[in-house]
């Protein structure tokens, strides 16, 4: 199985890039990347900064188009790779649970194009199983966007394809207060996920 870390945000709220910030002495990036390798046989880095990441010792793949989003970052884990599914999470997540991840794994039938946990009334599609079946669905949206004005969104994507939802209650009993879909946004949330 493989893990995709999605790296390639604008970093437009927050002063340096995300990925390094430190959490308890340790950058989010590498306490994902460990956590991650103790689960898949693969894990993959979707970025437009390579450079930034070399020392980590992993591969690092590009944006197939000039599209920015985790969209165009997942698509392009694919077009490289030619994986089955995959697994993504974002760059900025520092808490991510590793049961979660198992549990998730577990959903995972034949038939559904993703698997994605539900925490607060909505769907977490940056901590989520997407199949390959989702890739000509998400270039036709993102080729759509080159060309006129539309959204690139996960959110929105979710609507397109055949997603099953892991259940708020089964989340909240792995992961109380759902921490591992916490991101650091802004230098607030650092000040809160340093509590």
């Amino acid at each position: 199985m493989l893990a995709a870390i999605l790296a390639g945000g604008e970093n437009t709220r927050f002063p340096a890039p995300k990925a390094f910030i430190e959490i308890g002495g340790i950058k989010i990036i590498e306490k994902a990347l460990s956590v991650l390798k103790g689960i898949f046989g693969e894990v993959v880095i979707s970025t437009n900064e390579p450079e930034r990441y070399f020392y980590l010792g992993v591969p690092l793949i590009g944006d197939v188009y000039n599209v920015r989003g985790p969209m165009t970052g997942i698509f392009s884990v694919f077009s490289a790779t030619g994986a089955p599914e995959v697994f993504t999470v974002a760059c900025d997540m520092p808490f991510i649970n590793p049961e979660l991840i198992k549990a998730l794994t577990k959903k995972k039938k034949t038939g559904f194009d993703a698997v994605i946990p539900v925490w607060k009334g909505s769907p977490e599609p940056l901590f989520a199983f997407y199949s390959a079946n989702c890739a000509p669905k998400m270039e036709r949206r993102i080729l759509q966007c080159r060309t006129r004005q539309c959204r690139t969104g996960l959110q929105d994507f979710l609507s397109e394809i055949d997603v099953l939802y892991m259940d708020e209650d089964e989340v909240g009993a792995i992961d109380p207060g759902g921490r591992s879909f916490m991101n650091i946004n802004t230098p607030e949330d650092l000040k809160r996920a340093a509590k």
